[in-house]
């Protein structure tokens, strides 16, 4: 209904104010109001915080601190060992190895795995298991909020997990992740399991060690208790240790009948690292079998450790699509599988056209990716040089590591790259009915005449309205919020916009330039954003291609060798540097011998025409040759 001001329908003697010729073109011309309401609710100085939205889709960011009972405990193993340099020593060593195997291809991976000795394995505990618990607890944070939200989705109760399944537990930091984010009992008071699988015999050693921290509890008197505490975590009756061979951890596993009475997930934390290809298959191919209805995945922020990652992914979401397919009666190989989904080709039964005219399966078959990733398409990233898909979160540096690595810095950033895949299929959001383009500039027009104080003379009913439209705006379907995009590099703050690079639905990773044209609120809650988050508003003006998807031109074959023989241990970025400087002095080299041919040149022709002029001149003796033609003329 369009109501007629006041003010615009009452005469005004005299000469018209220019305000008032305004103010009529806004009356009359609606498009022009609602643009002027969007200018000045854009330029108020209203206080302003980030929408529902952007809270839900916001992932932990806070400092990650040791527990007090592991830091205790590992400092008290580090303090009872005689040479603590050699710690010190062994832990350089791990570093260097990490810092050996960053690179996006390793020449000789069999050679680089490491045999976890008595010192070793301390040196990882003093040295790398506070970043492993970091990343570990990181996860499994997102993977809670996952669970919330699709506990909405489903209108059921919150889904709880009952047992752990550590692939590769190491020190057992795990199990202090999983206890600190899940808690210790399940919702019928049962205590909840851990169950580790590990190949190192010293490093089970010292994981039981650290496991029998974990019972003991400080109560209010600052007593300790010596019995098992009902509020933690009991691990040390479930952790399995397995013979030592290359392949026995990726072999080992659970009967799938153990786990019909529990909500089980199945972990496999920095252990693909140290595992060959085909151990590595074997081991997804364990979690896969073992009926976990959650599969999570972790290695180090890297390219080799993303690229891990990515491999895991495509093989469990290849297992689900096979299940899919057996339903419909449909048998085809992995390779063919992967290569038609990869092209975005469904699979289906003879005599049917697309994928809707096919009998439905069970939902409770297939499996799809909840986190970090909004599609279950090929990673856009694998092929790219210029990045990969890693996250990052910041660790307090406890006293112990920071006499390991010889440093006075509180605090570091622990990188990694994750996936947490879901047994069933994806449901996909539905699309609801869109209003005509004459309800929405009508409900544009009541929410902007409600928020300006120059059209409302009662405050309150203008805040009531406010609030009613902020709510509506905040109610979000879930399905749709999986399918929200994930900012995969730290966004970009420039002045009036910030770029966001984000993994979207679509399976691409595109470029969003959130401006201030888009909004008060998509513009503050792109300036509030971070690495990680998963973001609910989209550019304007669309998606733009974003450079990190760039693919690299050389292959493995191509590149050159050093002098030992194997490849170069240099990352695509310093590579394309050295390239480009190759390529800059080539072109040199070029311009100085053309300039050289030319120099060449000119001398050649000075000394042909000097040769020409002497050949005119008279000799010594003052004689001068003449040619005569037939007629006696000379010439």
């Amino acid at each position: 209904m369009f109501v007629r001001s006041a003010r615009a329908s009452t005469p005004v003697a005299g000469r018209r104010h220019a305000a008032s010729s305004a103010l009529d073109r806004r009356s009359l011309d609606v498009y022009a109001r609602a643009r002027q309401d969007q200018l000045q609710g854009d330029n108020s100085s209203a206080p302003i915080s980030r929408s529902g939205p952007a809270k839900r889709g916001k992932v932990p960011r806070a400092d990650v601190a040791l527990p007090e009972e592991l830091d205790k405990t590992v400092t008290g193993i580090i303090n009872g060992m005689d040479n603590k340099r050699a710690i010190h020593d062994r832990a350089v060593e791990l570093y260097r190895r990490l810092r050996h195997t960053s690179g996006p291809q390793t020449a000789h991976p069999g050679s680089e795995r490491l045999h976890f000795d008595v010192s070793t394995s301390i040196a990882y505990l003093a040295g790398i298991m506070p970043a492993v618990y970091t990343a570990t607890l990181s996860v499994l944070e997102i993977l809670q909020q996952r669970l919330e939200l699709l506990a909405k989705q489903e209108g059921g109760g919150l889904w709880q997990p009952d047992r752990l399944v550590d692939y590769g537990s190491g020190t057992g930091s795990a199990a202090w992740a999983f206890e600190r984010v899940f808690g210790v009992e399940s919702e019928s008071g049962a205590r909840k399991e851990y169950v580790g699988f590990e190949m190192s015999r010293p490093m089970l050693e010292l994981s039981s060690g650290l496991f029998g921290a974990i019972p003991l509890r400080h109560t209010a008197d600052s007593s300790t208790s010596g019995q098992l505490s009902p509020n933690r975590l009991d691990a040390r009756a479930h952790h399995i240790q397995v013979p030592v061979a290359p392949t026995t951890l990726a072999k080992m596993q659970l009967a799938p009948n153990s786990y019909a009475d529990k909500r089980t997930i199945a972990l496999a934390a920095f252990s693909l690292g140290d595992l060959g290809r085909s151990s590595r298959k074997e081991l997804v191919q364990a979690m896969w079998n073992s009926g976990a209805e959650y599969m999570v995945l972790i290695d180090r922020g890297t390219p080799r450790g993303s690229r891990m990652v990515i491999e895991a992914r495509d093989q469990l979401l290849a297992y689900g699509r096979r299940e899919v397919h057996r339903a419909r009666g449909v048998d085809v190989e992995d390779q063919v599988d992967f290569e038609l989904h990869a092209a975005g080709l469904e699979i289906v039964p003879e005599g049917v056209e697309n994928v809707g005219e096919a009998k439905p399966v069970d939902p409770s078959l297939g499996s799809h990716v909840i986190a970090p990733c909004p599609h279950d398409s090929p990673c856009p990233m694998s092929g790219s040089v210029r990045g990969f898909c890693h996250f990052s979160r910041r660790l307090q540096i406890p006293d112990f590591l920071q006499k390991t690595k010889g440093t006075k810095r509180g605090e570091d950033d622990a990188k990694y790259s994750y996936v947490i895949v879901r047994r069933g299929q994806r449901l996909q959001p539905q699309e609801p009915e869109r209003p005509s383009a004459f309800a929405e500039m009508l409900a544009s027009l009541d929410a902007s005449r409600a928020s300006s104080p120059w059209t409302s003379g009662d405050k309150d009913e203008s805040s009531v309205a406010v609030s009613a439209v902020g709510s509506a705006a905040d109610h979000v379907d879930p399905v749709a919020e999986l399918a929200w995009s994930r900012i995969v590099a730290p966004p970009s703050k420039g002045s009036g916009h910030v770029t966001l690079d984000m993994c979207a639905s679509s399976g691409e990773i595109e470029r969003h330039v959130i401006s201030k044209r888009l909004g008060r609120q998509p513009y503050y809650d792109a300036r509030k954003s971070a690495w990680g988050d998963s973001f609910p508003h989209a550019a304007h003006n669309g998606p733009m291609p974003s450079p990190l998807t760039a693919e690299s031109t050389s292959t493995l074959e191509q590149k050159p060798q050093n002098k030992f023989g194997g490849d170069f241990k240099e990352r695509s970025v310093k590579a394309d540097r050295q390239r480009g400087r190759e390529a800059a002095q080539e072109l040199r080299m070029g311009a100085r011998r053309a300039r050289s041919m030319r120099r060449e040149y000119a001398r050649e022709r000075r000394e042909y025409e000097s040769r020409q002029a002497r050949s005119k001149e008279p000799d010594e003796h003052g004689v001068v040759e003449y040619e005569l033609d037939a007629q006696g003329n000379v010439i």
